[in-house]
């Protein structure tokens, strides 16, 4: 199965606190607008993610909004990142009030940033 059709499924996320340790420690991150992204390659050759929210952010309602409007900003910017990294999403207190557009389009920008962009695989075909 594609890694793009994979959603935030059981085994493709991030809930191990030695899983969150290593990212932080040993993986690149970028800040862009209302999250940061840390990101590190593996070795399972599938696209994982794990997502925190800080109690900054706000209280329990505020922070389980900004979960949803990370995991739907997520799924929306996946379809253009390399299969095989793990991604930690962290919001910062600016998630508030935001749509879920304007987070996929920070996550976009961190993700290149952090040189995870897929290559359009047409214009590698046209070349040959």
């Amino acid at each position: 199965m594609p890694f793009f059709l994979i959603t935030m499924k059981k085994e493709n996320v991030l809930k191990l606190n030695r899983d969150f340790r290593r990212l932080y420690a040993r993986g690149k991150s970028a800040v862009c607008g209302c999250v940061v992204v840390y990101a590190l390659k593996n070795k399972k050759g599938l696209l994982r993610a794990g997502l925190t929210v800080g109690k900054g952010v706000g209280g329990a309602v505020s922070r389980n909004r900004a979960k949803r409007i990370m995991r739907a900003a997520f799924d929306e910017a996946k379809l253009c990142v390399d299969s095989g990294y793990d991604i930690i999403i962290v919001a910062r207190n600016r998630i508030n009030g935001k749509k879920s557009g304007i987070v996929a389009r920070d996550l976009i920008k961190a993700f290149d940033e952090l040189s995870m962009i897929a290559q359009k695989r047409g214009d590698e075909r046209e070349n040959q």
